[in-house]
């Protein structure tokens, strides 16, 4: 396996066993060589991303008893939300291509273009962390973090958590709070707003390779379901696993971790349906890629035939 450090110098180290939770598309495509990859290219036009997020993480002046702290606000007709993602992503005429803004006859937010640029789904989450915890705002002041459904897009706008955002989010952003102080009774909520932080799917895309600027994972499609989602192993790669919510068994923090113990297991060679014991990790040999017995941290330098490619760039 080898890499760059963080000042890009190059190094290696053999492995017998490479797990990869990256995404799968970043994997496939940008770490391996094309002779060795189980899904090129190609195979990702039929794929669908899911959805993407501009996230909206506020401090605000004073105290907002009107909101819990876990909110769901929900538009009257989902209908226009969902054609605001999933159709404006591929410029199909039924999506929201020149609603209004905020509040609009059909239910969606800013107006949209080609490949979805500003959609945006009204239906959106507001956690309001320190409504538990006092201790994560200063005296006197509360946070907010919201997540607002967009179109998955390679060409995603971004906010300012690295840089001075593009103009798309913080329009978003803009729009959903003037909506949650509507809906949530808090007129003045926008000009409580003391500190403001955004991303948007270009962050997602930049900072974690997540393909298309997909927030979560590939969609739970028919066909990216269960066994049709893929295997959590390289059928090019011997040694090659992957584990996080771009391959199996899917998206949320749940099935992460059961894809991080389905490696496990694999390694084992267990084929138990059920979750592993507690307290059973490192507590005795696994097995490698290929079934053959190894310690619990996988092969050490030198490996077995094949398995140095695993993870080569």
């Amino acid at each position: 396996m080898t890499w760059r450090d963080g000042e890009g110098a190059a190094a290696s180290l053999p492995a017998g066993v490479v797990v990869s939770a990256a995404d799968l598309h970043h994997t496939e495509t940008a770490l391996l060589p094309a002779g060795l990859r189980t899904r090129p290219e190609w195979t990702w036009r039929r794929r669908n991303p899911g959805i993407g997020t501009v996230l909206a993480y506020l401090g605000v002046s004073g105290e907002l008893p009107q909101l819990a702290h876990h909110t769901m606000v929900f538009s009257e007709d989902w209908a226009p939300d969902f054609r605001a993602i999933f159709s404006a992503a591929t410029g199909d005429s039924g999506g929201s291509g020149s609603s209004g803004g905020p509040g609009s006859s059909d239910g969606t937010g800013s107006s949209g273009g080609p490949g979805g640029a500003g959609v945006y789904s009204e239906s959106v989450y507001v956690c309001r962390p320190s409504a538990s915890d006092p201790g994560v705002a200063p005296e006197g002041t509360e946070n907010l973090f919201v997540l607002i459904p967009v179109p998955a897009r390679s060409d995603g706008a971004r906010g300012t958590v690295d840089g001075p955002g593009d103009a798309e989010v913080e329009r978003i952003v803009d729009g959903v709070i003037e909506l949650i102080g509507r809906r949530a009774g808090i007129p003045d909520l926008a000009e409580r707003v003391i500190a403001r932080r955004t991303a948007g799917p270009g962050d997602f895309e930049g900072r974690y390779n997540a393909w298309r600027g997909n927030a979560l994972g590939l969609a739970h499609t028919l066909a990216q379901s269960a066994f049709l989602r893929g295997s959590n192993a390289s059928r090019r790669v011997e040694g090659l696993l992957y584990a996080g919510s771009t391959t199996t068994p899917g998206v949320g923090l749940p099935m992460c971790l059961i894809s991080a113990e389905n490696v496990v297991k694999r390694l084992r060679g267990d084929t138990s349906v059920g979750p592993l014991p507690a307290g059973t990790l490192g507590a005795r040999g696994t097995r490698d890629a290929r079934g053959a017995e190894g310690p619990a941290r996988g092969r050490e330098s030198g490996g077995s035939p094949g398995a140095p490619g695993a993870g080569s760039r």
